[in-house]
Formats: C-alpha cells, structure tokens, sequence
C-alpha cells in the first residue's frame, strides 16, 4: 500500500469521481457517467450500513441516531430508516458485500433486507438473481422463491397478512393541501390499478396536444372521479375491473393448478374459487408453447394473445412499468414481416420501446431463465449455463 493512502480496512474509502462539464458529454458518454455515480452511490451505502452497524454495536441506537444527525445531517425519521437498513444488511453479509462491490443497488439490498425479514431465504440464490434482475422483477422472484421454501400454506398465510394490514388515512398537510395514503392487499390493488390505470389513460385519449395534462394530474384527477364516482359534475356509472387471473390446467388430474394475478403474485386456491365465483372470467386454453395463440398478419395481436403476453412479461421488460402502459413490441418489426404471435411479441413501455427503436437497445432471450429482456448496447450478454 502506498504511504498516505487510505484503505477500507483503516476507514479510508477507494471511491472518485471527477466533476465533467455535462454539457460537453454526447449520450453513450452522460449514460457512462450515470452508471458510474449510480456505482459510487452503491459502493458508499454499503460502507455506510457496515460503519452504522459497528456504531450501534458499540454505542447503542440512541448514540448511533445521533452521530448520523450530527455527522450526516440526517434528519430523526431518516437516521431511524438508516440503522434500519443497516440492522437487515447485518444479517445478510452475501448482500452487504454486493452492495459495497456495487454488484447490487441500493434498492435491491432494502427488498432482500424486507424479505428476510418477512420469512425463509437463501441468500447467496437471491443475491445472484439481485444483480441481473430489475428491483421490480427481484420482487417477483423472491415472493415466487418464499412460496417455495414456506410450502403450500404461504399464499394463504401472506394473504391473509396483507389484508390485516391495510389502511388508509386522509390528512391537511401544512399548506392547506390534502394527503391520501392507503394500503392494500395484491388482489384488491390489482381492482383498483386496473381501474385507475383505465381512467387516467380516459383522460389523456379525451385531450390533444396542449390540453394533455401531465400524468401525475391526469391521475389524481382520476382518483377524485373514482372516489366520488362524477365527472363534470354529473354522476357517473362506475366502470367494471376486469381482474386477469391466471392458472395451469392438470390434464391428468382434470383441475386447476398454480393460480396467480397477472403479476405472479399466487393466489390461495379458496381466494382463487371465491374469484371464479364472483366473476365473469375470460377462459382460453393453450398448448405449452402458446403456438396456437398465433394470428398470422394481423399486426395488433388480440385480448387473449395480449393476455398471454402479459402473464409471461408481467410489465415492460425494460424497467418493469406495469402492464397496462406497455404497448405490444414486434421483435422482428412489423414492416420486416414480423408474425404478430406470442414469440415474437414483448411488452415495452413507451420509453423502453423508444429505445429498443432509436437507442440501440436489443431484445434477447435470458440463457438461463429464457424469458426476453432489453439489453442496453454497452451491457455484455449473461453467459449461457455450462453444459451438463
């Protein structure tokens, strides 16, 4: 080690990051740089999570809460969400490490952190999918990975979990506006988003050019409608959900299997019947590879194919935005010639398809999960799993 340098090991941090006029940077150059800020970023929350748990070893919360007041000029609530992270990264050493290594974000560490906390996990597996997974996707796989390890029972028992925690409060803030909150359980939330979702996209089809509203209003404003059911002072029928439920037909057992909401959130099978009970349901049958879902030329594929689309992709496969701001993608495009079926088709918000589009991103298939995904054009391909 050279004389004067500071290491890890003696408090010292191995991190830099030069000040560049931006303006001067073309886009491969200012994405570059975002990477690296977003790493540098990484790297110090993890340092910070193992110097705040070696603090609250020695001297305890109270004097922990206020060294990060007095030295991080952290407010009371943010030193509380700081010592908190810390506590979960303190019991998860695969994922602190891969946050200071900057192999994992910091929003990745707070979902594996909430995670461990709610039941059983296998780390080194969780951390591993952390870093090829967005934090949407990586909150997919660890509720799909918990079921697993909790056996048949943990639908049920989270179900139930969620739905005694829901709450919602509606408070005057400082400057005489009015803050909604509310919790839900998935099956309820996915009622509500549906029809959300379907307003505010109302509103900006009713709207051209200048008149659009921006989103966040266009959303709210379709909250105060939902909420008081009017709209231009006249009272206004409320719109059906549809709620898309997804199961796996046992052929030899001649019953439903596996049932799960379009995000893959399971279902408990007493949920899932009282569902087929109480709603029109949209049946389709397909064979294992969804061959028969194809359409040929018709170029906008239909509500089943989208269905199916949505059950396999669950949101854009860029960044994870929900299913219904996602347009369906043609992998080899339209104009090429592209079948409008379900291997060639994607979800992509608008952002993502402008990319994939514009930004030389390209749409490839994972080698080990074989599901597609968007890959950024300075991203290398995951290596293809070693032959057995």
């Amino acid at each position: 080690m050279e004389s004067g340098v500071l290491t890890r090991e003696n408090a010292g941090i191995g991190i830099h990051v030069d000040a560049v006029d931006v303006a001067k940077l073309d886009d491969v150059s200012l994405d570059f740089r975002l990477r690296e800020i977003g790493r540098a970023r990484n790297r110090l929350d993890g340092f910070l999570a193992e110097a705040v748990a070696e603090k609250k070893r020695r001297s305890g919360a109270y004097d922990t809460a206020n060294a990060l007041k007095t030295e991080l000029r952290q407010s009371g609530q943010q030193a509380q969400q700081t010592i908190r992270h810390a506590e979960q990264l303190e019991a998860l050493p695969v994922a602190r490490e891969a946050l200071a290594d900057s192999r994992i974000t910091s929003e990745h560490a707070r979902i594996l952190g909430a995670a461990a906390e709610a039941g059983p996990l296998n780390e080194p597996e969780m951390v591993a999918a952390a870093e090829t997974q967005t934090p949407e996707q990586l909150r997919r796989t660890l509720r799909e990975h918990q079921d697993q390890l909790a056996g048949d029972d943990a639908a049920t028992k989270r179900l139930e979990r969620q739905r005694k925690a829901r709450t919602a409060s509606f408070t005057e803030t400082d400057d005489g506006m009015w803050r909604l909150f509310a919790l839900f359980d998935p099956v309820t939330a996915q009622r509500i988003r549906t029809a959300l979702n379907h307003k505010t996209d109302m509103a900006w089809h009713a709207a051209t050019g200048r008149e659009r509203l921006e989103a966040r209003h266009r959303r709210a404003d379709a909250i105060a409608e939902l909420l008081t059911r009017t709209s231009d002072g006249q009272a206004e029928r409320s719109q059906p959900t549809s709620l898309l439920i997804l199961a796996d037909y046992d052929a030899i057992d001649q019953q439903l299997g596996n049932p799960r909401l379009a995000d893959g959130t399971p279902l408990p099978q007493a949920e899932f019947r009282k569902l087929a009970c109480d709603a029109d349901i949209l049946t389709g049958i397909f064979d294992a590879d969804l061959q028969c879902l194809s359409l040929g030329r018709q170029r906008h594929p239909s509500p089943q194919l989208r269905a199916a689309i949505t059950a396999r992709d669950q949101g854009c496969i860029g960044c994870g935005t929900q299913p219904e701001w996602c347009i369906s993608h043609h992998i080899i495009h339209w104009d090429h010639g592209g079948p409008t079926q379900y291997d060639n088709l994607v979800l992509l918000c608008h952002d993502c398809h402008h990319k994939a589009h514009h930004r030389k991103h390209t749409i490839e298939h994972h080698p080990q999960t074989g599901r597609p995904y968007l890959r950024p054009p300075w991203q290398q391909p995951p290596t293809p799993p070693p032959r057995q």
